[in-house]
């Protein structure tokens, strides 16, 4: 999956690297943060011996840095001053949003000892994964494009 991203960069550098493609490295690098979220928190889970309320708190403090992150990478105002489809601003936006509070909740649901929090873990990650795949593969698509133009 990472492989993908690094695709994603040497097909278009020039794309990339240009001074109007900010927008662009908006798009990307959070594609890197889902990646290694899911990295992270699976390692995170296997560890030996951690407790819940350890676990729990690691969850809901990476989730909420998560959330920072996006917001700091101004993804949503990229998606409205380039006037993008709806439904890029579900996949680029709307649903890492969701997948980091359902993660920032399933944390508080570990401290809270609520029987679901695992599924909801599970969830996230499957939720993240998939939009990393997704929008690796919609950059790819689109940096392909604009190389040709």
């Amino acid at each position: 999956m990472t492989g993908l991203l690094f695709v994603v960069v040497s097909l278009g550098p020039r794309v990339v690297a240009s001074h109007e493609a900010t927008g662009v490295r908006a798009f990307i690098s959070p594609n890197a943060v889902y990646f290694t979220t899911t990295l992270v928190v699976s390692a995170i889970l296997m560890i030996p011996h951690l407790s819940v309320l350890v676990s729990g708190g690691l969850l809901s403090l990476g989730a909420l840095g998560a959330l920072v992150y996006l917001a700091f990478t101004k993804v949503h105002q990229q998606w409205r001053d380039n006037k993008l489809p709806v439904l890029d601003w579900a996949w680029f936006v709307g649903l890492p949003i969701a997948a980091y509070v359902l993660l920032l909740l399933s944390g508080v649901g570990f401290v809270l000892n609520v029987a679901l929090a695992g599924y909801a873990v599970a969830a996230a990650l499957i939720l993240l994964l998939v939009i990393g795949i997704r929008n690796a593969w919609d950059l790819v698509i689109w940096i392909s494009r604009q190389e040709h133009k």
